[in-house]
């Protein structure tokens, strides 16, 4: 019997031994487990951040194209406008065009004048607008003032004279309006 019992003991003690190694592995596999959950979430974040920054660049991309195609022509526009602003100015004075005795001097002014027309249409066309603001408001988004002049019977910042008109091409500004405007006296 002490043998049975002895051997019944080392069986008992084996078992015992075998649950204690189960017991450390199971705890070593949970650890391993929560390492592995912790480091997925960390992954599963940046994940996250860097498909939220792509999808950031890709719209910035999408908006400086955009803005290219929109404004790509804004240098060029810009020079054109001092080109039909002396257009303006070679037409303001003229009274009427019948009035001309002169052949070739009217037909000159109908060339500037349809010049002007033909080059105010291809403006329209491309979004760009000019901006003449005599007797409006001053608005510093749109207008540059350069000289105040006294005038008793206009309201103060009210535009008294357009020294260069301004242009705008779709929505943004290309060049101000440069003005004078009144003051109290």
């Amino acid at each position: 019997m002490d043998q049975e019992s002895s051997i019944e003991n080392n069986k008992q003690d084996s078992v015992n031994e075998q649950t204690v190694e189960d017991k450390n592995e199971v705890e070593e596999l949970s650890n391993k487990v929560k390492e592995l959950e912790k480091s997925l979430i960390i992954l599963n974040d940046a994940l996250l951040r860097e498909k939220a920054e792509n999808e950031n660049v890709r719209r910035r991309a999408v908006k400086e194209l955009e803005d290219a195609h929109k404004y790509s022509i804004s240098n060029f526009a810009k020079d054109l406008t001092e080109v039909l602003e002396n257009l303006y100015r070679a037409t303001e004075n003229i009274q009427g065009i019948d009035s001309i005795e002169n052949d070739q001097v009217r037909s000159c002014v109908e060339g500037v004048l349809i010049t002007q027309k033909i080059l105010n249409t291809v403006f329209e066309k491309r979004g760009i607008t000019r901006i003449y603001p005599l007797n409006e408001q001053f608005d510093h988004n749109n207008h540059e003032a350069i000289n105040q002049v006294e005038d008793g019977e206009k309201e103060p910042n009210t535009i008294v004279q357009v020294i260069r008109a301004g242009y705008r091409i779709k929505d943004r500004l290309l060049q101000p309006a440069v003005v004078a405007v009144s003051r109290k006296s």
